[in-house]
């Protein structure tokens, strides 16, 4: 056999193997895609407004641009391997090769207002989970990010806390999730905890914080409070608890986006599974005031929406005038896809498309792009692809 038989059968067989791929998943036929989505369930519990008040009185207040005009490290300029590539930028050197902090959501002021900025300023906001192979587990950190120069932006990490009582002090510990997706709408930031639904934060409640202690965290003996040294720390005020009725089996928020091209806007959950069989994409819509829409007067905030797709792998879908995005992730060693579909249609996967393991995605939609990171060690970009061009 010729080398340019080789290469043919090759092609060939690539073009087979994209073919069955793209065919695996297989579109529902129209229906009432909301049949099953009044059986998932939220129902918000909030934290008590005391404690909230408590450590903002103990503690100097801070806002977004504080924070942002506060960055302490730079991004690096880099190219990222995906297809359409309309930008990126790579961590600092100690970041992109930290092994107990992994990345995982990401969201951006594009979500938070309308008009895309804060204060006139262009802010991205990712999450990482510690997973505790230091020694400590810090919970879940906040990377704010200043995307003035989207090149190298400078950028700052902050701490997410989960406050408490201890005795009559307020207090605060680690938050214990794997912030697999965010949300950032309005003052309010929404954190994914897989199985205990969605965490709720109220930017609102930024506090400053003592550093000098890389193991201390909440109020110390001598009255401080200490934050694994970070200078920022933003308490949870409420959290989504989740529930199913009927036959309907318990959903894994495992990611969530923001769809303001529904009317209301609306949340995306989205499940990973791997290898995804009865995986689904579920919408709660929002209101104004940027909270689940209570639908019922028993306090729950049923689900929209839901249909089942079976995508294997997701990290991350979102949604832009009926077209779902997502990024699938193919392990540490082979790049991820682009998944595009449209509900009542057969999906595209676009395979290879985005770089070795794709995280969360979020749509910026002043620029029209698709933003996205990736999550494993010495391989870690934050990247954006041309929606337009899928």
């Amino acid at each position: 056999m010729t080398l340019a038989d080789t290469r043919s059968r090759a092609r060939i067989l690539s073009f087979v193997l994209l073919l069955i791929a793209s065919t695996l998943v297989v579109a529902l036929s129209p229906g009432r895609a909301d049949a099953s989505a009044n059986d998932i369930r939220l129902k918000v519990s909030n934290t008590d407004p005391a404690l909230i008040s408590g450590l903002r009185a103990a503690l100097p207040d801070a806002t977004v641009s504080q924070v942002v005009a506060s960055a302490n490290r730079t991004g690096t300029a880099c190219s990222a391997p995906v297809v359409n590539r309309a930008a990126s930028f790579c961590w600092n050197p100690g970041d992109s090769t930290v092994e107990y902090w992994m990345p995982q959501g990401i969201t951006t002021s594009s979500d938070a207002y309308a008009g895309g900025t804060v204060d006139g300023k262009k802010v991205m906001i990712t999450s990482w989970y510690d997973t505790g192979s230091s020694g400590i587990d810090r919970g879940v950190r906040l990377s704010f990010v200043d995307l003035t120069n989207a090149s190298t932006p400078a950028y700052r990490h902050i701490l997410l806390a989960e406050p408490y009582w201890s005795g009559s002090q307020p207090n605060f510990r680690r938050v214990a999730a794997h912030a697999g997706g965010l949300v950032w709408y309005g003052d309010k930031l929404y954190v994914n905890d897989t199985y205990d639904g969605m965490r709720v934060f109220d930017m609102d409640d930024l506090v400053k914080v003592t550093t000098g202690d890389a193991t201390k965290i909440g109020r110390q003996s001598d009255g401080r409070y200490m934050a694994h040294d970070y200078q920022y720390v933003l308490p949870q005020s409420a959290r989504y608890v989740p529930s199913t009725t009927g036959t309907e089996p318990q959903l894994r928020y495992s990611q969530t986006s923001l769809d303001r091209t529904t009317s209301p806007d609306s949340l995306v959950v989205s499940e990973y599974g791997n290898p995804g069989d009865g995986t689904r994409i579920v919408r709660f819509n929002l209101n104004e005031g940027g909270k689940l829409i209570q639908a019922d007067a028993d306090g729950y905030a049923r689900a929209d929406w839901s249909y089942v797709t079976s995508f294997r792998s997701v990290q991350g879908a979102t949604a832009v005038n009926g077209t779902f995005y997502a990024f699938r992730s193919n392990g540490e060693s082979t790049k991820g896809d682009l998944i595009t579909w449209r509900q009542g249609e057969y999906a595209t996967i676009n395979a290879g498309a985005l770089p070795i393991g794709p995280e969360d995605v979020s749509y910026w939609a002043q620029t029209g792009f698709l933003w996205g990171s990736t999550e494993y060690p010495g391989k870690r970009y934050v990247f954006a692809t041309r929606l337009s061009a899928w």
